[in-house]
């Protein structure tokens, strides 16, 4: 996770509702509904207020709890810090904090009315959050000599809902002085991006308030650099008790009328103000959206927002519907997805603990990464893996691997019974009426992996065009009929990483073509390089 490097873990994973994993039964339902995905992950929050509930005095109940039912169920564990901040509020912290207004700083909105949540401005609160985390990312490496804990989250969606910035005393003092000398220092080395032609069309100032350096969107900015401040003391004092892999979560901006503070937290690492958190924050490995859009252009512009040569894109929220389990395929394969969760994993089951229908597909895109788990850990990156996603109206597509051609085609658009042929198991409408997706490996040498739903692949050899456009091979039969395969296999990776052959086709099977169904796993096949 979190790295854009060869074996870093593919999680695929279940977050928990909010208040889900405060007790055994509810993070049970939860672990159930992660087992009906068959995910390898659980991400769970812990409270501030049920960690520290008087000051100076924890229990790590909750930790223990949840360590000991995904041991239980061989699950990977992403904890998320519950603290200062959730969704753009301070709902999660402990009584003796609310209490002391005095001692930990709540915002102000423009007219001055309290609001209910905490701000960045408050140092005793930080220091507070901070001695809280180090605490529990010290008992948790105690806890974790069997590396099940992959990641700890700082905070959730941190930001101001309901104001753009702060505006008490101490924030407004100085948001109406100039820049701080490390902004100045963060601007020269700025280069490009939204932030820095926003201030290059408010005039490249470095020795002015921050509404002047900054115009229309200077609350912003100033909430993030704030928060991200704010945040990498907290991160920093974790770091000390444990170097575990950190990340902060976002609510990104790329939703309603985009305005700060209303559409969604301002202060958060948006599109707009990653590069602030990316500098003022050093701590944190990881910025990751929250992605909930359906249309596959937002989605697809949040991921390449985020998946940088700095930051690795993990989405840690997600919805497990139809529409997720189409777009999961290009951030893989387009912008080197590192990881998957989907949130609230325990409300896509019922009361007798059935999936709900509306997570089906979702499920099928599970089975499918999870076959592929080993292949996109190993060719992160490489530009070997090509995702396949039925858009609408489409009928097949082109891809070139180099020393082939492919063409991938959509079963539920082919009319042509024979070409259609699967096996005897999934010939049924079932099996070929449903919306194409998966995602294809080619390792090289003519050795490649395949694993999705309702496609075929049929490859042509890219030798010399008086072969290519004989009869026998250009034809889309005889092509396929002809096919110079060694081997067509279905299979899985052993826990070494080895594949293992669970089936073999030949004949019919082969024929016509590379097909795909969820159930089969994954579909390996080695064709010949010279004939």
């Amino acid at each position: 996770m979190f790295e854009k490097k060869k074996n870093s873990f593919f999680s695929i994973g279940g977050q928990v509702n909010n208040s889900s994993s405060q007790s055994e039964e509810t993070l049970e339902r939860a672990i159930r509904a992660i087992g009906k995905f068959e995910m390898n992950t659980i991400a769970a929050p812990l409270y501030w207020y049920q960690i520290e509930p008087e000051e100076g005095i924890f229990d790590f109940g909750q930790v223990d709890l949840i360590l000991k039912k995904a041991r239980e169920n061989q699950l990977k564990v992403v904890f998320l810090w519950f603290g200062t901040w959730k969704n753009g509020a301070s709902h999660y912290v402990p009584e003796w904090v609310k209490a002391d207004k005095k001692r930990f700083i709540w915002a102000q909105n423009a007219v001055g009315a309290l609001t209910r949540i905490l701000s960045p401005m408050g140092r005793e609160t930080m220091e507070a959050d901070g001695r809280a985390v180090a605490k529990v990312l010290a008992y948790i490496k105690e806890q974790n000599k069997d590396d099940m804990v992959l990641a700890f989250q700082i905070e959730n969606e941190p930001g101001l809902l309901g104001t753009p910035r702060d505006y008490g005393r101490e924030s407004e003092e100085m948001f109406c002085t100039a820049i701080p000398e490390n902004m100045k220092q963060f601007l020269q080395n700025l280069k490009d991006g939204e932030l820095f032609e926003i201030w290059k069309e408010n005039g490249s100032l470095l020795s002015s308030p921050w509404k002047e350096t900054f115009g229309l969107m200077a609350e912003e900015i100033f909430s993030a650099y704030c928060f991200a401040s704010y945040v990498e003391n907290v991160a920093a004092a974790g770091k000390q008790a444990y170097e575990l892999p950190l990340y902060v979560n976002v609510w990104v901006r790329e939703t309603g009328s985009r305005i700060p503070g209303i559409d969604y937290p301002s202060g958060g690492a948006t599109s707009l103000a990653l590069d602030v958190w990316k500098y003022f924050a050093p701590h944190i490995d990881c910025i990751c959206p929250d992605i909930y859009f359906d249309d596959r252009d937002t989605y697809q512009m949040v991921c390449s927002r985020y998946n940088r040569a700095d930051n690795a894109l993990y989405i840690p929220e997600s919805h497990a519907d139809e529409r997720n389990a189409l777009h999961l395929f290009e951030a893989v394969a387009k912008h080197g997805l590192t990881g998957i969760h989907c949130f609230a994993i325990d409300s896509t089951i019922d009361n007798e603990g059935n999936l709900r229908p509306e997570c089906e597909q979702f499920r099928h895109t599970v089975k499918i990464l999870s076959s592929m788990k080993p292949l996109l850990e190993k060719y992160q990156g490489t530009g070997k893996i090509y995702a396949v996603v039925q858009q609408e109206w489409m009928e097949s597509m082109f891809f070139d691997f180099g020393d082939f051609w492919g063409r991938v085609y959509f079963l539920n658009r082919i009319t042509d019974e024979p070409y259609i042929h699967l096996d005897c198991g999934h010939d049924d409408k079932e099996h070929v009426q449903v919306r194409g997706k998966g995602l294809i490996v080619y390792a090289g040498g003519g050795e490649f992996f395949l694993a999705g739903d309702g496609f075929k692949l049929v490859l042509i050899r890219k030798d010399n065009m008086e072969f290519m456009t004989s009869s026998l091979r250009g034809f889309k039969y005889l092509n396929a009929r002809n096919q110079a395969y060694k081997v067509v296999e279905e299979g899985e990776f052993d826990s070494e990483g080895k594949f293992v052959s669970k089936k073999i086709r030949c004949g019919d099977e082969a024929d016509m073509g590379l097909w795909v169904y969820y159930d089969v796993g994954l579909v390996h096949a080695v064709m010949e390089m010279e004939i």
